[in-house]
């Protein structure tokens, strides 16, 4: 009876419970651990955190919020945390964010299943009761509030409502604050585009293409795309993006000076981090960084090919008829393939996993998922002894990270091959 009622109050307050237990751990887990009175050593508040309140404290004091050295993100952060009464409440702030998103999430699953009160407690799990999306926010990151909400609120509009004009001027308000927080979610641009020109194709269209060579397919297809995104809902989604994006940006220029644009955007075009992290791109920016001989900054620009090509197919290919699924595999592989990789870049992709995780259900699935754990471990542990314990352990951590790379590689093919063999399922039921 107890675990009925239990399970009663998980699923029907999710949100509540949700954000309760955010903002109880955001209060005790710092008071346990920053002072060194469990662990030695280890303390729990992101340093990234610090850096906020800083650059806050430098407003409320009349000064520049990047005179605080490595803040490198919006002004309009640290000023939002500026008017709070206490700069330490900013992680209450991050945590009713992502309680937030958990509900959007939510809403989302609910709107891609038969509802049935089995499966509610799932979609809070995802997402509410998630202990890594828990640790990121009362860690004091502000992920959720300045990127995650947007992207959210944005795949929502473009689901939802992309027949509607002014839902495209919305979503792409939406997504400039999105671009303006934090670059990377301009990635997903071409994707909503491609959702707002959203149009059905006829089965004689498919046959007719079917029938033509490679070259010819390709020229009619980019000719079709070309007329689909001249449409009015794609060009008002792509002026109030950019008009969004620019108008933050210079405004944030005009507020703080020409060091918010260099600070805030463009210091990450050319970011190169030598510290250890899951990147396995960070051991030979290492070896490099005093050595210009050895400079191979080069071969991080051309990994950007494969992924634009890949990011161009998706958008193209897949989000006009799952836009949830692009831009996981999207920023899945963005994030696979990065300079830098940290654990808040994880929630960039599993805030949207849960939106498309229907499709994926298999036993390579369940294996390669256990493959992925794997290897995090064996990184956490050999970055705990090259980190807390000093030892000599560089290329075994660089091993860990080309080892999560691969891990990495094996699930989104363990994922995609699954939503293939669905589709073919579906194909020949329907011959």
């Amino acid at each position: 009876m107890k675990i009925t009622r239990l399970r009663f109050l998980a699923t029907e307050h999710a949100v509540i419970l949700g954000l309760t237990l955010r903002l109880f751990l955001a209060w005790f887990l710092p008071w346990l651990l920053d002072n060194e009175r469990f662990i030695p050593g280890v303390a729990y508040t992101d340093i990234d955190f610090y850096v906020f309140t800083d650059a806050a404290a430098y407003i409320q004091q009349g000064q520049n919020p990047f005179t605080r050295a490595t803040y490198r993100y919006t002004p309009f952060l640290a000023a939002l945390l500026a008017w709070l009464p206490n700069l330490h409440y900013g992680r209450y702030l991050f945590c009713i964010a992502d309680t937030l998103c958990g509900w959007l999430i939510v809403q989302f699953r609910k709107q891609r299943r038969i509802a049935d009160k089995s499966s509610s407690l799932t979609d809070a799990l995802w997402w509410l009761y998630n202990p890594l999306a828990i640790n990121i926010c009362t860690r004091g990151s502000a992920e959720s509030l300045i990127v995650l909400l947007p992207v959210l609120s944005t795949v929502w509009i473009a689901t939802n409502y992309n027949q509607s004009t002014w839902a495209a001027l919305l979503g792409g308000i939406c997504h400039g604050i999105a671009v303006h927080a934090k670059l990377y979610p301009i990635i997903y641009s071409l994707s909503f585009m491609c959702t707002f020109a959203k149009v059905e194709e006829t089965s004689n269209n498919h046959d007719k293409r079917a029938n033509q060579s490679s070259v010819r397919r390709l020229s009619d297809l980019l000719k079709t795309w070309t007329k689909r995104l001249l449409q009015p809902s794609p060009i008002i989604f792509a002026f109030s993006f950019l008009a969004t994006f620019v108008g933050l940006t210079m405004l944030a220029v005009a507020m703080y000076g020409p060091i918010a644009l260099q600070e805030g955007l463009l210091y990450h075009f050319s970011r190169v981090d030598h510290r250890h992290n899951y990147s396995m791109h960070w051991y030979w920016i290492y070896l490099a960084r005093n050595d210009p001989v050895l400079n191979m900054a080069w071969a991080g620009r051309l990994l950007l090919l494969p992924q634009l090509v890949l990011l161009v197919y998706t958008s193209l290919g897949i989000a006009p008829l799952d836009l949830s699924l692009a831009l996981f595999v999207q920023t899945f592989l963005f994030v696979a393939h990065n300079k830098v990789i940290t654990a808040q870049y994880f929630t960039w992709y599993l805030c949207l996993l849960p939106l498309c995780s229907f499709d994926f259900a298999s036993r390579r699935v369940v294996k390669a998922v256990a493959l992925l754990l794997t290897s995090v471990v064996f990184w956490l542990l050999s970055a705990y002894l090259l980190e807390m314990q000093g030892w000599a352990v560089h290329r075994l951590v660089w091993c860990a990270s080309v080892i999560f790379f691969g891990a990495n590689v094996n699930l989104l093919g363990a994922l995609l091959s699954t939503c293939n063999v669905r589709s073919n399922t579906t194909k020949n039921k329907i011959n």
